[in-house]
């Protein structure tokens, strides 16, 4: 992770830091409705809601642009900041799935989110007293792409292998307020946030089979 901050009437700070222990979590939920289905496929639209929240830790600090300015030696690792980001957005997408063959299932959710909601703190805890930046902001837009291959072991369980990307950004003039000495002088500032996050996963399902 680099940082880098314009000192008054100085050179530009720049540091490396290294982001670590990330923990994140959140839900979605839709409502839909399937306008085409055939004997193997169907494809339909919903309407939702997404949350997702994130906390990761800041680990060592060096500085490579201004000798001036204090950091950590290279070997030291502690943790210098943490940052805390919480999203909300509603989601319109497509959902689509079809039968490869009579146990291969091939699905896929494309998701477009038409306005987002930011908030999040960012702490610096390598000061003599701990500051922090409070930061939020609306507007902005996002995606939100899954596809999951699956195979029914039986009629009721299956397993499946997938991927995903979702990107969340908001407007440039969202809110930016820095607190420090004890929460005493307040600079405000116009920043944009954004977050990526793509990767794989592993499901099992289980279908319970209804009776009438």
């Amino acid at each position: 992770m680099k940082i880098g901050s314009p000192t008054r009437g100085g050179p530009t700070r720049n540091t490396l830091e290294s982001q670590s222990n990330g923990r994140f979590s959140y839900y979605t939920a839709d409502v839909g409705y399937e306008f085409l289905r055939g004997t193997n496929y169907k494809v339909g639209g919903f309407i939702g809601w997404t949350y997702y929240v994130q906390s990761s830790d800041r680990t060592g600090c060096v500085e490579f642009a201004n000798p001036r300015h204090r950091c950590l030696a290279p070997d030291d690792n502690r943790i210098v900041g943490t940052e805390d980001t919480q999203w909300n957005a509603p989601r319109i997408g497509l959902s689509a799935e079809t039968m490869l063959t009579e146990r291969w299932r091939l699905s896929a959710d494309v998701a477009y989110l038409p306005w987002t909601d930011f908030i999040g703190r960012d702490n610096h805890l390598l000061r003599p007293e701990t500051t922090f930046t409070e930061q939020s902001g609306n507007g902005g837009g996002g995606v939100q792409l899954e596809g999951v291959l699956s195979y029914f072991v039986t009629s009721n369980i299956s397993i499946g292998f997938g991927g995903r990307y979702w990107a969340m950004w908001t407007k440039r003039d969202a809110g930016s307020m820095h607190c420090g000495n004890g929460c005493i002088e307040h600079s405000p500032s116009f920043a944009k946030y954004s977050m990526e996050r793509w990767g794989t996963f592993f499901q099992a399902s289980y279908k319970f089979d209804s009776k009438t």
